[in-house]
This record gives structure tokens, sequence and C-alpha cells, in this order.
């Protein structure tokens, strides 16, 4: 099979040849998950420490969540074939819900104090960010493994390395 054809739609955002989506979205995933982890952690040992770290990881999330939607949207956008894809707006549409239902918690955190809020309703939209987030990560891997989104078609799979580039032992 020619590397030609394991190529897969083009991604727009890009640093060189590197996509900028996928470098960007292990942070809001990180934070989201760890905001669940401090409501999690606060139901067992509620001190104001746990309430305000998941605050302000939600707001962290927020934040690189936004910076990665902008390079996915980019990519969304900017390609014919990456919007013809079901995975494609799975993911878009899950990752928005996710969003929007973190900006909720962290509204109703923000009016009602961190500790406050968090039972019920803000351990639930926690829960349910990261139940979403699965989905979307799978569905982010299916456009990347199985649709090729992004894959460069004259990269070779595998590169030999130059003497410049090899690792120089001593004797």
């Amino acid at each position: 099979m020619a590397n030609r054809d394991l190529a897969g739609p083009a991604v727009t955002a890009k640093l060189g040849s590197h996509p900028i989506h996928p470098m960007l979205i292990p942070f809001p995933i990180a934070f989201l998950v760890a905001a669940f982890a401090c409501d999690l952690v606060y139901l067992y040992a509620p001190t104001e420490f746990w309430a305000r770290a998941a605050f302000w990881l939600l707001g962290a999330g927020i934040a690189m969540a936004a910076l990665a939607a902008v390079a996915g949207l980019t990519d969304f956008l900017g390609n014919a074939r990456i919007r013809a894809l079901s995975d494609a707006w799975q993911h878009m549409i899950g990752n928005v819900v996710a969003v929007l239902l973190t900006l909720i918690s962290f509204g109703l955190r923000y009016r009602y104090g961190a500790a406050d809020a968090i039972m019920p309703w803000g351990v639930l939209l926690s829960g349910a960010v990261v139940v979403l987030l699965l989905f979307t990560g799978w569905k982010g891997g299916d456009l990347v493994y199985h649709d090729r989104v992004g894959v460069q078609p004259d990269e070779p799979t595998y590169r030999v390395p130059t003497e410049a580039r090899m690792v120089k032992r001593r004797p």
C-alpha cells in the first residue's frame, strides 16, 4: 500500500506538520477529571481545600477547552472531508455539551460557593462531564485511527536513525 493510501483528511490548525488540537486536549481532560476527583474526595473529607481545588480546576479546564476548541473547530471548518464524518460531529457536539455542563457547574460554584454547590449538582455535573469525555475521547480516537484525520500522506511509517540523531555512546 502506498503512503498516499494511508492519508486521511488534512487538518488546518497545525504547527509545521503537527496538528495543534491533539497537543491541547490533554489539559482540559486532566483538569476536568481532576475536578471530579476533588468533588469525590470532598464528599469523603469535606474540607474547603477540595472544594476550592475543584473550582479552580473547572476554571482551568474551561480555559484550556476553549483553546482546544478553537483548534478543533478550525480543523472541522477547514476541511469538508472532516465535516462529512459522523464521528467528527459526535466528537464536536459531545465536547460542546461537556463544556456547557462545566460552565454551569462553574457558575453554580461561583454563585453559591465552591463547597455549597458540590452537593448534589456539582458532583453530578462533574461526573456527567467525565462520562462525556470518555465518549468524545473514543470518537476522537476513531477520527485518528479509523478515519485517519490529520495523518500525513508523505510521512514514512518509521524513521531510519541518521548519524546526527543517534545517541553517541562512549566506548
